[in-house]
């Protein structure tokens, strides 16, 4: 069946997007499956061993035990959020203690909420807050940030992972300014926006997004965002990813980008001494 399943994909896949596309998904399939680790986990990893973290979206691949960067296996408690009980990624969810992140260790707390508005959780509550290509699906990146900041005890950590665009359909879109998300924020940005329509239709890769079927079929998927939140309203570099960061107030403690698809970003609310880590500051990140 698997392999039928497989067969079934492939064939979709050439008929689609032709064997660009094909050849496209292939090698990413085999580099997700080559278990590349992100460099900074390692000088990172302390501040979640046996710590109580939340993750927006997911369970997310790249914080298993063969992900990049893998906070489960160490990880003492993780919650998550979702904004619905039911999600393209993640299928049909259920509100209460079922978050299954790793076999070995009991299922947290799920909240469905908007990631956005999630106030029923005291301020101060986790140790970690993860979030793999989560935040370009937002509409409101700062307000997002700032609302997962709040959940942060003293010294608390984001790990928060991007879409590196040129490894993905995102590669013919101008990176955001930062004046737009601030934008953004200050008109209190719903996620109902479909501001950046007319550029994700004109620039989106289709050859690289199979999922997506045909330009009439991603068109009618992209005006029910709202629903199903597949969109990428904004695109991230490095840069912007280390000036967001900056404007909430968090202290960067790492960024790497992790080829093809990856830009990974460690964030305190403090600055914590790491063995390994040179640079703390985000001056350091934000000079050019």
């Amino acid at each position: 069946m698997y392999l039928l399943s497989k067969m079934k994909t492939a064939l979709y896949l050439l008929r689609i997007n032709g064997a660009k596309g094909l050849l496209f998904a292939f090698c990413s399939q085999i580099k997700n499956l080559m278990g590349i680790r992100s460099g900074s986990f390692h000088a990172c990893k302390d501040l979640f061993c046996g710590k109580n973290g939340i993750e927006i979206g997911g369970p997310s691949k790249v914080f298993s035990g063969k992900g990049i960067f893998p906070v489960y296996p160490i990880a003492g408690h993780l919650d998550n959020c979702n904004f619905g009980s039911a999600t393209v990624w993640e299928g049909t969810i259920k509100d209460g203690q079922t978050f299954q992140f790793d076999r070995k260790k009991p299922a947290g707390r799920q909240y469905i909420m908007e990631a956005t508005a999630m106030e029923c959780i005291p301020s101060g509550s986790y140790d970690f807050v993860l979030a793999s290509h989560i935040l370009e699906h937002t509409a409101n990146p700062i307000l997002a940030l700032s609302e997962w900041q709040r959940l942060l005890k003293d010294q608390g950590v984001f790990v928060i992972l991007l879409p590196l665009k040129d490894g993905n359909f995102d590669r013919r879109r101008p990176v955001t300014t930062m004046e737009h998300l601030i934008a953004d924020f200050t008109c209190g940005m719903g996620e109902d926006d479909l501001t950046h329509m007319q550029e994700i239709l004109e620039l989106h890769d289709l050859e690289r997004d199979p999922a997506a079927g045909s330009l009439s079929d991603f068109k009618a998927r992209s005006m029910r965002n709202f629903e199903n939140r597949c969109l990428h309203h904004h695109v991230f570099d490095s840069q912007l990813a280390v000036r967001l960061m900056d404007y909430i107030g968090m202290q960067i403690v790492a960024v790497e980008t992790v080829q093809p698809t990856h830009i990974v970003v460690v964030a305190q609310r403090q600055v914590a001494t790491l063995k390994t880590v040179v640079h703390s500051t985000s001056s350091f990140y934000l000079s050019p």
